[in-house]
């Protein structure tokens, strides 16, 4: 103990106790307690409650054992605010009085045990202590599982958004825009991008650019998308590339000044891969902070440049079924209209091969009554109409029934219409 502060201190242990005692005599029990109970414990000493705020903001502790009578400040208090301060610490009270009323107090005030001051306490100070660490041991377990399920639970609904919205059109265009303004809102980055090739070896190119507002556009003529790209074809493997502007490694070097022209302070580089085949990249930086992209973020983006690479291809497959059956439709109406041209022709072909049948057994003045008997004019209408005698017409509509092997005037009307000559 020191003169200044009332502390003392072993330093071999491995777990950190703070005792809070004004009491030096039961101070000095309860720490002999715990150390006769194992060598393993740091115990620190105060008597008061600044003086174990005083320790609190220097050391972790693994449990605070404490008096709820101190000189100043009110035990309820003291726990409330050692429970803010260290809310995953185990806290153990130690009250004047078994009470149950004042055991409810203490816990609600976030105590995790306590214990009263009969007899030999003391006593059952270490094993309360051990009690309470391996408790603390098991919530901090669950917490960190909780948080684990948590964690993945968000990244799931993440990539479900992300997918969502990648796989909610067949249009190329509307697929990257929704790529790019996903990933730039979820992740708040300063640029978003994603590059395209049409085959493994031509060149790569940038289709779509989202930029915030503190960030510039990276120029087509930039070296970083064509340097990666060559990467991914000379080693043939597909992984995430995070680059720093600090890194020292030799794709780094080699973009080093594109990443100062452009303020990148750090980017991850995802390759687009379909069924193998190598199709371009996602391109993802930070100009604000120097981001560490962690693993289980690469193994996302990873996830959505996979989903990503399938929605491209389903489109380009989509805009090849279009322009095929465009084709076919167009292929189709221009056979329908060779097909009307051909049934034209046969007709005319028809009507004019008629027209020659009759003009082989028919002469003209015999054509010109046909086409009257036809239009329904009598004998005597025909004669008048040609400047013939009715005589003569009827000789012309006999030798017409004759010619023609029709019995009567009906089949000559029919015969007439048949062959397109009225």
């Amino acid at each position: 103990m020191t003169e200044a502060t009332g502390l003392t201190r072993t330093e071999t242990g491995e777990r950190h106790v703070l005792i809070v005692e004004p009491n030096v005599k039961e101070l000095e029990l309860c720490k002999s307690s715990i150390l006769k109970q194992s060598q393993l414990y740091d115990v620190e000493t105060a008597r008061t409650g600044e003086e174990a705020f005083f320790h609190i903001s220097k050391t972790n502790f693994d449990v605070v054992v404490l008096n709820y009578d101190l000189p100043d400040i009110e035990g309820g208090d003291f726990i409330q605010k050692l429970h803010q301060t260290i809310p995953n610490c185990p806290l153990i009270v130690l009250t004047s009085k078994d009470s149950t009323e004042l055991a409810l107090k203490v816990l609600l005030s976030g105590a995790s045990d306590y214990l009263p001051k009969i007899g030999e306490y003391h006593k059952f100070l270490p094993r309360t202590i051990t009690t309470n660490l391996q408790r603390s041991v098991l919530l901090e377990n669950l917490r960190e599982t909780y948080q684990r399920v948590e964690k993945a639970s968000k990244e799931e609904a993440l990539l479900n958004r992300l997918i969502v919205s990648i796989h909610s059109s067949l249009d190329l265009a509307d697929i990257v825009e929704n790529a790019v303004s996903s990933l730039s809102s979820e992740l708040g980055v300063s640029r978003a991008i994603v590059c395209l090739t049409s085959d493994p070896t031509s060149d790569i190119r940038i289709v779509r650019q989202l930029t915030s507002s503190n960030a510039k556009s990276i120029s087509e003529k930039s070296t970083i998308f064509a340097r990666y790209h060559d990467l991914l074809l000379d080693i043939g493997e597909r992984r995430p590339l995070v680059v720093m502007q600090d890194d020292t490694f030799a794709f780094a070097k080699d973009v080093k000044s594109e990443l100062i022209k452009y303020e990148i302070l750090s980017m991850i580089m995802v390759p687009l891969v379909y069924r193998g085949r190598l199709m371009g990249l996602l391109h993802l930086d930070q100009n604000d902070h120097a981001r560490l992209w962690s693993v289980s973020e690469m193994n996302l983006l990873t996830r959505i440049a996979n989903q990503l690479a399938i929605a491209i291809s389903q489109a380009r497959l989509h805009q090849i079924v279009e322009t095929q059956s465009s084709s076919i439709d167009k292929l189709t109406e221009l056979c329908s209209t060779l097909s009307s041209v051909v049934n034209s022709t046969r007709e005319l072909t028809k009507q004019q091969e008629g027209r020659e049948k009759i003009r082989v057994k028919l002469s003209s003045r015999e054509i010109e009554v046909l086409r009257k008997v036809a239009a329904g004019l009598t004998n005597r209408d025909i004669a008048e109409a040609l400047h013939i005698t009715e005589g003569t017409t009827e000789v012309h509509v006999s030798r017409l029934r004759k010619k023609l092997d029709l019995s009567s005037r009906a089949a000559l009307v029919r015969y007439a219409y048949e062959n397109h000559l009225c």
